[in-house]
């Protein structure tokens, strides 16, 4: 299963900077580039790892930049214009949403991945990010400057935005969208985590009917980034806030039961039609704030519509028998599909290894539950879960090399560090480690366990080792993995009980702290911005999730159980994001992967080639590297179908 960072849990996302759970495998993914990390507007490039597709029919995307955004005045409305060829209006693109249905299309309120692809569709931000050169570009906003200060940065709106029912978009709604929902922990608090430094959020006044001004306490590398929050309209969410029940009624504000009249969005499309456990249907904007080159409104595309299959293997079928226009594919399924372009009408496009990680992941809550007075996890496997060793040992006997090579047919590389291989912080001096089953067993030793005679490993005390293991349902990925990782484990005498589950019950309980070990991915939101997983790593992260403290009832997260290594995470992450200079960024996220490959909290397995199949009637569909949560549609706006 896959979290959002900005990362995602197959389902748990947050979007410009929380942590999203995102499906690897699912085919899905935002239709704008996310825009949360970094410090810097000059051009960026990522690091990556040669695979088999390098060398093959697969060679990595590398599409020449169009260029930067110009803008138009139309009718006193500050029009951005494509940079793409003209193309033509109507027509409607196909993809799929595999495994489960959205849970809200509330943006501020997402946490599965199928949500937040929607929502990235109906809502904008100030700023995005360039799918070529990672670079923080204008989007709502029609500019934006950082002071020589280092906290002082200043946005300023297009003219004439307005939302979906025609009111205008203003200043107003900024400072709304980040003093009251952001500040006030409203929906997915992940936002309010990943915007603040030492705890303390940034102050954001409306300065006139365009301008905001955002102070931050300290300098704040990301910050620039994070700006691409999604802002939301304040005419219609401040009053729902204002009632007694503001907390829970914003939670199920534009719910799975919505009424699509109600849904008040500023992005490309609008919510037409959700058909449960079937479809979802948007349409195009006609207020949208972009035009082609010769002055026609954008986007092209008259309706997206969205697929709900329940399996990857019903989704490979849809995409062959044509019900799918556009789908990301398993390395499996390359070497049929391979064969298949020609006659299917269909090309594959390699955009480089995954920036997302896949791991195993064990629950280390040592607290007893404040509503049962029991412990979370039972004292007896809460003591191996704790047990550096016990962790270790586990990860020095999975057989990575296995993954790639049989479910991924080699277009792939093992995976040992918290930064994948395609980010530009990636720690390069981390080396890779073979399969041992010895010094697995020697690990285990100095922590009391044996193995009997009758194959089981037993702790000091005489407790069998036996695991119960988690995944998302209906992913073959995670279910190759998880049998292989039984027999894995058999090796050394534990006894792995492997258990896929419905996503949203996978979910709720990895949330509620019920569970004892988990597989799944995590995606940063983006990959350029190692503070993009702050979530993940500091101990009162929102998605801490080897250890997640519950927050209280003013929605804040006190951490009192803090462990050595964890503190010390706490202060790099808080050290990282207030340092400018990326050199020394780059030693203090060194620093931090050195641990999480020293304490092992999460097991790292795998890093898959991203690759995408889409029909050669999409036209203006140029993937880049840096595009892969959008399956490379990072310029859905400019996409068109010939033919329709």
């Amino acid at each position: 299963m896959n979290l959002k960072r900005r990362q995602r849990f197959q389902a748990l996302t947050v979007t410009l900077s929380t942590l999203l759970i995102a499906s690897t495998l699912s085919g899905c993914g935002a239709d704008k580039v996310p825009s949360t990390t970094g410090s810097t507007t000059t051009t960026t490039t990522t690091t990556t790892t040669e695979t088999s597709a390098d060398k093959g029919p697969l060679a990595i995307v590398s599409p020449p930049n169009p260029g930067p955004y110009k803008t138009k005045l139309i009718e006193g409305e500050e029009m951005r214009v494509g940079r793409f060829p003209v193309g033509q209006v109507g027509g409607t693109l196909v993809r799929s949403m595999v495994g489960t249905d959205p849970k809200t299309f509330n943006y501020w309120a997402a946490e599965d991945t199928g949500s937040t692809l929607l929502a990235s569709h109906l809502f904008s931000g100030l700023v995005t990010i360039d799918p070529w050169t990672g670079d923080v570009i204008p989007d709502m906003a029609e500019s934006f400057k950082v002071d020589p200060d280092g906290v002082t940065y200043t946005t300023k709106l297009r003219k004439g935005l307005p939302w979906s029912d025609g009111k205008p978009i203003t200043s107003a709604d900024v400072a709304f969208t980040w003093n009251k929902l952001i500040a006030g922990g409203y929906g997915n608090a992940s936002l309010r985590d990943v915007v603040s430094v030492d705890g303390k959020l940034p102050t954001v006044t409306a300065v006139d009917e365009l301008t905001n001004k955002f102070v931050t306490p300290k300098p704040f590398a990301p910050f620039l980034r994070q700006i691409g929050i999604a802002i939301a309209p304040q005419h219609v969410i401040e009053p729902i806030l204002q009632r007694k029940d503001g907390r829970s009624a914003f939670q199920q504000l534009w719910s799975s039961n919505i009424d699509p009249k109600t849904l008040v969005t500023s992005g490309p499309y609008t919510l037409a039609r959700f058909v449960p456990a079937q479809r979802v249907e948007l349409q195009a904007t006609k207020n949208y704030y972009m035009v082609n080159s010769d002055g026609k409104k954008l986007p092209y595309l008259e309706k997206l519509m969205f697929l709900i299959v329940p399996d990857p293997n019903t989704n490979l079928l849809k995409f062959i028998g044509k019900e799918i226009d556009l789908t990301v594919v398993r390395a499996r399924d390359i070497p049929k599909l391979l064969t298949e372009q020609e006659k299917g009408d269909f090309k594959l496009y390699n955009l480089g290894p995954s920036i997302g990680t896949t791991f195993v992941m064990m629950n280390m809550n040592r607290r007893d539950n404040e509503k049962t007075h029991k412990p979370f996890v039972s004292p007896i496997k809460s003591k191996w879960f704790n047990d550096t060793n016990f962790r270790q040992a586990i990860n020095h006997s999975i057989n990575r090399q296995e993954i790639v090579d049989n479910y991924f047919k080699g277009i792939g590389s093992t995976l040992f560090t918290a930064e994948p291989s395609a980010s530009p912080y990636f720690n390069s001096k981390l080396q890779p480690f073979k399969t041992d089953n010895e010094l697995s067993m020697s690990l285990l030793k100095k922590s009391g366990f044996e193995k009997k005679p009758d194959g089981f490993l037993y702790d000091k005390d005489g407790n069998k080792v036996v695991i119960n293991m988690l995944t998302s349902a209906g992913s073959t990925f995670y279910e190759f993995i998880g049998n292989m990782m039984v027999n894995d484990m058999k090796k050394l005498g534990i006894t792995v009980n492997f258990q896929p589950i419905a996503f949203n019950v996978l979910n709720d309980k990895v949330t509620s702290g019920d569970w004892e070990c988990c597989l799944m991915s995590l995606s940063p939101g983006d990959a350029l911005e190692p503070n993009d997983g702050a979530n993940v790593w500091k101990s009162n992260g929102r998605m801490h999730m080897f250890d997640e403290r519950q927050p209280d009832a003013s929605g804040n997260i006190v951490v009192k159980d803090a462990r050595p290594w964890e503190k010390k995470l706490d202060e790099l992450f808080s050290k990282g994001a207030q340092t400018l200079d990326k050199a020394e960024r780059h030693k203090i996220y060194d620093e931090y992967q050195q641990i999480a490959y020293d304490e092992a909290p999460f097991i790292y397995l795998v890093t898959p080639a991203t690759i995408v199949a889409a029909r050669n009637s999409l036209q203006n569909y140029v993937p880049t590297t840096l595009s892969q949560y959008t399956s490379g549609i990072h310029n859905i706006e400019e996409v068109w179908k010939k033919g329709e």
